[in-house]
């Protein structure tokens, strides 16, 4: 009993020290936190640095969109909402003129909006991926190769390709 105890506090232990982990937007090494922009002092492997540098610039890009995206749709909707049905004019000569306002401008930017935040997620979802491989590869694991066959609609048709 003693010796499963002792054999289990030194795999938790090497499991936790001296492992890089990620925890939000933080990089673990040693119970240190470090920024992911400090991933130079913290990844010692080449690979697992480039991994990492892909995973920022799909966060950067994947970042972009989605604010663009959320600013269209939240000004797209407000507009779209708060606008007036008609608007009525004073004429120069007296007189008034009432016209019937058009909002579709708004929808259109919430479309726009609503197209640039769902165009953010693969992105991220290939951000996620990039880190989990820097880390691993970091961490001495294999990353394992696993090609797939995708179908795809190519112009009239459909297209089978295979991605590794």
């Amino acid at each position: 009993m003693k010796k499963s105890i002792l054999i289990l506090t030194a795999i938790v232990s090497q499991l936790s020290f001296g492992q890089v982990s990620l925890e939000k937007n933080n990089l673990v090494k040693d119970g240190q936190k470090y920024k992911l922009s400090k991933y130079n002092q913290v990844l010692t492997n080449p690979q697992a640095i480039d991994y990492f540098k892909k995973g920022r610039t799909n966060k950067t890009f994947a970042d972009i969109f989605a604010f663009s995206g959320g600013f269209g749709v939240g000004f797209g909707l407000v507009g779209a909402l708060i606008s007036p049905k008609e608007k009525t004019f004073t004429m120069p000569y007296g007189g008034t003129s009432t016209t019937k306002f058009d909002n579709s401008g708004y929808w259109t930017v919430f479309g726009v909006g609503a197209g640039l935040a769902v165009i953010s997620i693969p992105f991220y979802v290939s951000a996620k991926k990039n880190f989990d491989k820097a880390i691993k590869t970091e961490n001495g694991e294999t990353v394992a190769f696993k090609p797939y066959f995708r179908i795809e609609s190519a112009g009239n048709g459909l297209a089978m390709s295979y991605n590794f």
